[in-house]
């Protein structure tokens, strides 16, 4: 790629009303500042936090016009004053986990006179700019639209499981929620050799393909005796609770479903 050629402008997907759909406009793309790394986005996924975001499940939102989007994969075109973590034409997968490099600010976009507000990262459009510190390397022999999971599904579902929650092999798991998040973390659990492992879904696709992960028993939240058969296999509850289904309900149904007497530590983690 010539990156010697950089882009003045870029299609983005901008949110400017909660429950109103995006409307994809040309933004004028500002002078890099301090930190900053202009990326042509390849791949960009979308995290059911972003689908929240847009329908206003987070409240009042200040920032209204701004963009969306946290986890993608994609080339660096250019990099701003203080950058040492990448450089022009290397492979990057962006995220929104904080790592190393200059946290530098959201980028601010203007289509004609109106101010598009942005955060570190975000990859709905064409090209973005985010901070040195929400990029990584993209190994050589991964595609780019499978980076894109490195993003935010692989390290916050096998992150908690491996870093926060660490079971024993005896303990039992309840993996509410079998997207990105829910199967990245019943992955890491599989790695880490945990015998009971209890993959919950409202979906048979789903749970046929927890099934094939490796989750020694798949329940289906809509079969009657689903709660009943939760006890069945653990007598008292589970140890843990891994929630990634992001609803209100299925957060209340992680916690009640955990045994208060368990000899390991009782933790709900709950992913949206």
């Amino acid at each position: 790629m010539n990156t010697d050629i950089k882009p003045k402008v870029m299609q983005a997907a901008v949110l400017y009303e909660v429950n109103q759909p995006l409307k994809v406009v040309d933004l004028e793309l500002p002078e890099l500042e301090f930190g900053q790394v202009l990326v042509k986005v390849l791949f960009s996924g979308v995290c059911r936090s972003q689908v929240m975001e847009a329908r206003g499940g987070r409240g009042e939102d200040p920032w209204l016009p701004h963009l969306l989007g946290h986890e993608g994969s994609g080339i660096v075109i250019a990099v701003g004053e203080g950058v040492t973590k990448v450089a022009p034409d290397d492979e990057v997968i962006l995220g929104w986990l904080k790592g190393d490099g200059h946290d530098a600010p959201g980028a601010r976009y203007r289509n004609g006179g109106q101010l598009i507000n942005s955060g570190r990262v975000t990859t709905f459009s064409n090209y973005s700019i985010v901070s040195e510190s929400r990029v990584v390397i993209k190994p050589d022999d991964l595609p780019f639209d499978e980076a894109i999971l490195y993003g935010c599904a692989l390290p916050t579902g096998a992150g908690m499981a491996l870093n926060e929650m660490a079971p024993s092999v005896d303990a039992s798991v309840l993996v509410i929620g079998l997207g990105g998040i829910g199967l990245s973390a019943l992955m890491a659990l599989k790695a880490l050799g945990v015998k009971n492992i209890i993959a919950v879904d409202v979906s048979d696709e789903k749970l046929e393909m927890a099934k094939h992960m490796g989750s020694s028993h798949c329940l289906n939240a809509t079969d009657e005796g689903f709660v009943e058969r939760v006890y069945e296999i653990t007598t008292n509850g589970v140890d843990y609770c891994i929630e990634s289904a992001g609803r209100v309900s299925t957060i209340e149904l992680g916690f009640s479903l955990i045994n208060k007497n368990s000899v390991f530590q009782q933790s709900s983690w709950v992913f949206l």
